[in-house]
């Protein structure tokens, strides 16, 4: 067993994952298993897996100056749990995800994933794979399906895969220490900008705190991804930036604020050596945005996308300077209850741009969806846009409320801005 720090992603994620659920610290997927594939062939390949990337055995031990490290243990041998589907595989695989995600991981001593395989007349025709959010995160878990298929092809992956523990070295360096102080200076700057952190003051109540309930809307839009591709091809800026702007000034209209603190998610694999490590790299920077009335929206996406650039130079940083910065300006707690203690909890509003990840997998509807069973991460309001043929985006509302008018509004209004800015063809 080997031990080493944490990498700034995984800090990053301890922080925030603190008190969370099960459902929320879970990344639970359903992945097809082509026809002909026998089920030693896919403990094969999960064990093949396992001993390329180090996180899939890594453990989390309470120890050292960040509370935690990682343990990297051997590969151990995979033997799947199984389920026979009589019927209608599918709905057989979705109680089992529904089971995976809700079975909390002890992380000092389980492996970082979990998986079962639906089974049909004995042959494995689904995997139900379980990874816990400190081993992957969505760019990963990809990666992970793409060598799952390659090597239940017979095909053997021979280039050596990174490893967080260099990783995490060389974040620490002495070599990275004016990375580290300008990510710091960073921070404090917006902190210096930002308007007063945003609490929510009605948890509570006479008889105690009222319980947070998560609702969902979903809208996949064609004319929505056709005027937001028009839009960045024009002003030659990246489309998450429209998305972003879009987003803002659908807040500015709704809340009336002028002044609004986003947390963006950076994937922090702009590094070659890094891009296919398989760990949760994601960090957030912070995007302070400040919509103008009246304002053309190139304007607007100028600044959001120059903004975003800034912010992305110091993607990766130590999670607890950052905390030790925010106290200084109020920055403390969480607005509403959730991520107390980290970094996320300093922010009302989230945007994660994930581009095409996983588009076969997404549906297009052009009607507003919802619900409320999913993925509870606890930010308040959490967009999540994924393009491709439309441009899917889901919104999450974590708040005391009960309705959908927030969700949906906001969808509603983010596709009307993008194709009144974008005009005719």
């Amino acid at each position: 067993m080997i031990r080493a720090p944490l990498t700034f992603g995984q800090l990053s994620l301890w922080r925030s994952i603190q008190g969370l659920s099960p459902e929320a610290c879970n990344l639970p997927q359903t992945w097809t298993v082509p026809d002909g594939v026998s089920l030693a062939s896919v403990e094969e390949a999960l064990a093949a897996l396992e001993d390329r990337h180090e996180s899939l055995r890594t453990r989390y031990e309470p120890d050292g100056e960040h509370d935690l490290v990682q343990a990297v243990w051997p590969a151990a041998p995979v033997r799947l749990d199984t389920v026979e589907a009589d019927g209608d595989a599918d709905q057989v695989a979705q109680a089992v995800t529904e089971r995976a995600g809700a079975e909390a991981f002890e992380l000092a001593k389980d492996r970082p994933w979990r998986a079962c395989a639906v089974t049909a007349r004995g042959a494995p025709v689904l995997l139900v794979i379980c990874f816990h959010h400190i081993a992957v995160d969505a760019w990963a878990i990809n990666q992970l399906r793409q060598e799952f298929l390659l090597l239940v092809d017979g095909l053997r992956l021979t280039e050596p895969a990174p490893n967080g523990r260099d990783l995490a070295a060389e974040q620490w360096s002495a070599a990275r220490e004016r990375r580290r102080t300008a990510a710091r200076r960073f921070w404090t700057g917006v902190f210096e900008q930002a308007p007063p952190m945003e609490r929510d003051h009605g948890l509570d109540a006479p008889d105690g705190p009222r319980p947070l309930s998560t609702r969902w809307a979903r809208l996949g839009s064609k004319e929505a991804a056709d005027a937001a591709g028009r839009i960045a091809g024009r002003l030659e800026v990246s489309l998450p930036s429209v998305a972003l702007a879009a987003f803002c000034l659908a807040l500015h209209r709704r809340t009336g604020r002028d002044r609004l603190l986003v947390a963006v998610y950076a994937h922090n694999r702009s590094d070659p050596r890094w891009e296919t490590l398989v760990a949760a790299q994601n960090q957030i920077v912070p995007l302070l945005v400040e919509p103008r009335d009246g304002e053309d929206f190139g304007e607007l996406v100028r600044r959001v996308h120059w903004d975003s650039v800034r912010s992305y130079r110091h993607s990766a940083y130590n999670v607890d300077d950052v905390l030790e910065a925010g106290r200084a300006y109020g920055y403390r707690g969480s607005v509403n209850g959730s991520f107390a203690g980290s970094v996320s909890g300093f922010f009302r509003y989230f945007f994660n741009y994930l581009g095409a990840y996983q588009e076969e997998h997404t549906s297009v509807d052009e009607e507003i969806r919802t619900g409320t069973v999913g993925r509870n991460i606890g930010a308040p309001l959490y967009l999540q846009v994924q393009a491709g043929e439309a441009l899917t985006c889901t919104l999450r509302e974590n708040s005391t409320g009960t309705g959908y008018d927030e969700v949906t509004g906001l969808l509603l209004l983010m596709r009307d801005i993008l194709v009144a800015a974008a005009g005719p063809e």
